[in-house]
C-alpha cells in the first residue's frame, strides 16, 4: 500500500484564507432535489452531509463580482483593464477565440462550515462547531502556512484547541455525546443536575471551556463573537440540520389569485451569521500561444477594481 501526502503545490505566488461570513440567509443552491427529498431546494452539502459551498460556484460569484465592477467603471481605460484582469485572473470565457491560450490563475476551494448559529434557551442563539468542522479550517491553514510563515502560529494554536477538546470529551467516555463545551456561561442554564446547555431543543450537559475564547483570535475581526458550543462529530450533523431555515415560496397568477402549476416549494437556507471558510491559491498566469498582459500588477490599482478582504487579528 503506498501513501502519498500532498503538502506543497507547485509554482504558487500566494495563497489565503478566505472567509464567507452570512449577513442574511444563504442559499448556495443544487437545483431541485432528486427523488423528492424533504426540501425541495436544498443547499450543497460536502461528502459527510454537511452544508457547503461547492469551489465552481463560489469561483463564479467572485468571477461575477469582479465583472460587474469592471463594467461599471466610469473610464473606458479603467473598463478595459479591469476586463482584462478578469479574464487573466479568472480564465477566458468557454466559447472565447482565446478559449485555449491560457487559464485561469487562481483556484478556489470548497468553502467548508466552520460554524453555524443555533438556538438557544438562554442568550436566544450560541455558535455551534464540532472538531470534525475546526479541522477543516485546520487543513486549509496548514496549506497556507506553506507559503505564508506568519500563520504556523495559527495552525500552532488551532491544534491545541482541538486537542483540548478531544481531550474533555474522551474523558467522558459513553456520555460524551450529551455533553457540550462551551467557551463561556452566556448559554449556559443552572439546573438542579448542573450546568446545562439546550441548542436547537436539544438538551446538552455544559461544561465551560477556557480555550475555547482562543478561537476567536483565529479569525477576522469583523465577525461578531458570541458564546460558542462544541458539540461532538457525532451529533453535529442532527444538531446542524436544525438551525437551518426552512422557506416556503409560491408563484401566484394574480388573475386568478392561485399558484401557478409547480409554483409551490421550499427553499433551504443556511441562517444568518453562518461562516464557512475556504482558500484562494494563486499562480502566475499559464499561458500558451501568446503573451498576457501584466495586469497583476499594473491593471488591478484602479480604485474601481479595490475590494476589501478582513485580515486576521495578530496573535499576541
Amino acid at each position: 500500500m503506498y501513501i502519498i501526502s500532498f503538502s506543497f503545490i507547485e509554482n504558487v505566488s500566494a495563497a489565503r484564507v478566505l472567509f464567507v461570513y452570512a449577513l442574511t440567509p444563504l442559499h448556495p443552491g443544487t437545483g431541485r432535489a432528486a427523488g423528492g427529498g424533504p426540501v425541495d431546494l436544498p443547499v450543497q452539502r460536502d461528502e459527510f452531509g454537511f452544508p457547503t459551498i461547492w469551489s465552481s460556484s463560489l469561483k463564479g460569484v467572485l468571477r461575477s463580482s469582479f465583472e460587474l465592477r469592471a463594467r461599471s467603471a466610469q473610464k473606458d481605460e479603467e473598463q478595459v483593464t479591469g476586463e482584462t484582469f478578469v479574464r487573466v485572473v479568472f480564465g477566458p470565457e468557454p466559447a472565447s477565440p482565446e478559449a485555449s491560450d491560457y487559464s485561469s490563475s487562481i483556484s478556489v476551494l470548497d468553502a467548508r462550515l466552520l460554524m453555524v448559529p443555533a438556538r438557544s434557551l438562554v442568550g436566544v442563539w450560541a455558535y455551534l462547531t464540532s472538531p470534525h468542522l475546526l479541522n477543516y479550517y485546520r487543513v486549509y491553514l496548514e496549506i497556507v502556512s506553506e507559503y505564508e510563515y506568519k500563520l504556523r502560529n495559527y495552525l500552532e494554536k488551532l491544534d491545541g484547541i482541538i486537542k483540548a477538546i478531544r481531550n474533555a470529551f474522551k474523558k467522558k467516555g459513553a456520555a460524551m455525546d450529551r455533553m457540550a463545551l462551551v467557551s463561556d456561561d452566556r448559554c449556559v442554564v443552572k439546573s438542579d443536575q448542573g450546568p446545562l446547555v439546550v441548542l436547537n431543543e436539544e438538551e446538552f450537559t455544559a461544561e465551560v471551556k477556557d480555550e475555547l475564547a482562543g478561537i476567536w483570535d483565529l479569525l477576522p475581526s469583523g465577525i461578531e463573537r458570541g458564546s460558542l458550543a462544541v458539540v461532538t462529530d457525532n451529533v453535529a450533523e442532527r444538531l446542524i440540520r436544525k438551525s437551518l431555515v426552512i422557506q416556503p415560496r409560491i408563484r401566484l397568477n394574480y388573475e386568478r389569485k392561485t399558484a401557478y402549476r409547480g409554483g409551490l416549494w421550499d427553499e433551504e437556507h443556511l441562517p444568518q451569521r453562518t461562516l464557512m471558510v475556504s482558500l484562494v491559491i494563486a499562480r502566475q498566469p499559464r499561458q500558451i500561444s501568446r503573451p498576457l498582459p501584466n495586469v497583476l500588477r499594473r491593471g488591478a490599482s484602479g480604485r474601481r477594481m479595490k475590494t476589501r478582504f478582513a485580515s486576521l487579528p495578530r496573535l499576541r
